[in-house]
């Protein structure tokens, strides 16, 4: 029962048991004016850690720079582990399956499903939605002959977080491209290339199908024939925010337009956040360098995540986990000019937590989720052949991307990983118990697992049911990480 669950996490009358027992304590006004947590409220549970050290363990050493056309989404390279006819017959059968599902009326794939993802992804389709230098259409400090914004990095991260929140994006953290960076996380290629199968044989692909990233001693970079061109003379910061989405759409999952239109919707409003956002770092005097089209930006935007603290890495290395939305988010990452405060990676105990987890790998209808207990800093070959869709470097766990890319593909859409999430929960005080649980209990992890399938989380049997909720506007909490304006706290 519920008093049950409540008496085993040792919620009694007196307070929040094991919970409450690591809350911090603060001696002075000091100690709570220097807490990270000052500028943005988090969950108390929610530890900070040092600069470049998430809890999933990295080796810079081993890393290199990684070409974004190696992206397992990229037909070319998919081939090169499943062979070109079987690739072929696989895009093949998208629409086979597709007008099959609408004939047959299958939940979850109905028209009015697919015409709900169709609306979705509309905007993805429109030339130059997103560009890497922006817009450029606003008047700058120096058009108009007035001095540029001039404040403190800390001054310049509160404006931009409240300035990128309200433009539409649900949290933000920031980092500095120091030279590690520039050697190791920035991408050589931009992934122009993911929709070609001409370079299966003969990787890298010319030029032309995906842009190179380069540094050159200009002021301002700019967009070439063959390159993006970021400025090497000036100390350039990364600024990384999440765009969440429906929760109760992807419990549709899988195959199911619902679950899709969701997915698709990160695209959707990040587009109108770039551009957004691009304009208002012009209007300051600075310069923000975006995601080109077809969708991508100059550096993993899962590592920035982690390394500003916005998420912790889970079992599936193809998303994160924020502690507040959980995996049901979009993360993407901007650079520019304008000096930040960067943020520390974050302890949730959510990477512990799906160490002892298995529950995306058991729902993965293709098992290209590992079920092994400890991470590992190998990449597994797949289908006999090195792995060269990921970079290596991080102690984690390895998703086979290729089958994960074309199951999802083939079937209109999957998703199950992200819905089954144990941290998929809904916003209430008593989840906020068993995210504190999680994080500083491991003990009562098997038993929040089976709490999660018993208040009913997980895929929903019933898809069709999504359209007769009532539910936030774009479907998810928006208030979740508010404390001003009276509504969350």
């Amino acid at each position: 029962s519920r008093r049950d669950f409540m008496k085993r996490l040792g919620v009694a009358g007196a307070g929040l048991g094991t919970a409450a027992a690591t809350a911090p304590v603060f001696q002075d006004l000091d100690d709570v004016i220097s807490s990270p947590n000052a500028e943005w409220k988090r969950p108390w549970w929610v530890k900070y850690r040092e600069l470049d050290d998430p809890t999933t363990e990295i080796d810079w050493s081993l890393m290199n720079r990684w070409d974004a056309r190696q992206t397992a989404q990229a037909p070319g390279i998919s081939a090169k582990y499943l062979g070109v006819d079987e690739v072929n017959k696989r895009y093949a059968n998208v629409l086979t399956n597709k007008v099959n599902a609408i004939t047959n009326n299958t939940p979850g794939q109905t028209l009015k499903d697919y015409a709900l993802s169709s609306g979705s992804g509309y905007f993805m389709n429109l030339p130059y939605m997103t560009t890497f230098m922006g817009p450029q259409k606003v008047a700058t400090p120096q058009s108009i002959n007035v001095p540029v914004w001039q404040g403190t990095p800390e001054e310049n991260s509160r404006m931009l977080r409240s300035a990128v929140i309200f433009y539409g994006g649900g949290q933000v953290g920031f980092g500095v491209i120091d030279q590690k960076i520039k050697d190791k996380l920035v991408f050589t290629n931009h992934k122009g290339a993911a929709n070609s199968i001409g370079f299966i044989e003969n990787f890298p692909p010319p030029p032309a199908l995906g842009k190179s990233y380069v540094f050159e001693d200009v002021d301002v970079g700019y967009e070439g024939d063959t390159k993006f061109v970021l400025p090497s003379n000036k100390q350039l910061y990364e600024f990384c925010f999440t765009v969440p989405m429906s929760k109760d759409m992807f419990r549709t999952a899988n195959e199911s337009q619902i679950m899709y239109s969701a997915n698709l919707s990160r695209y959707r409003l990040f587009g109108n956040i770039q551009n957004c956002i691009q304009e208002f770092i012009r209007s300051l005097g600075y310069t923000c360098y975006g995601y080109a089209s077809p969708f991508s930006g100059m550096m993993p935007a899962i590592a920035s995540a982690q390394l500003t603290g916005i998420t912790e890495g889970n079992r599936n290395n193809g998303f994160c986990t924020s502690p507040e939305y959980g995996p049901i988010i979009g993360v993407f990452s901007l650079v520019t000019d304008m000096p930040l405060e960067p943020t520390n990676p974050i302890d949730a105990g959510i990477w512990r937590f799906c160490q002892t987890c298995t529950k995306c790998a058991d729902a993965c209808p293709v098992n290209a989720i590992p079920k092994d207990h400890e991470p590992t800093w190998d990449l597994p070959n797949i289908y006999g052949k090195a792995d060269i869709v990921h970079s290596p470097g991080r102690k984690q766990y390895w998703t086979n991307a290729v089958d994960c890319w074309m199951f999802l593909t083939e079937y209109n859409g999957c998703g199950a990983c992200m819905a089954t999430c144990t941290f998929n929960t809904n916003n209430a005080p008593i989840h906020e118990i068993v995210g504190a649980t999680l994080s500083t209990t491991p003990a009562l992890n098997s038993f929040l697992w089976q709490a999660d399938k018993f208040f009913g989380y997980g895929l929903h049997e019933d898809k069709e049911a999504w359209w007769d909720l009532s539910l936030p506007v774009y479907g998810f909490d928006s208030a979740a990480t508010s404390s001003h304006g009276g509504y969350n706290k």
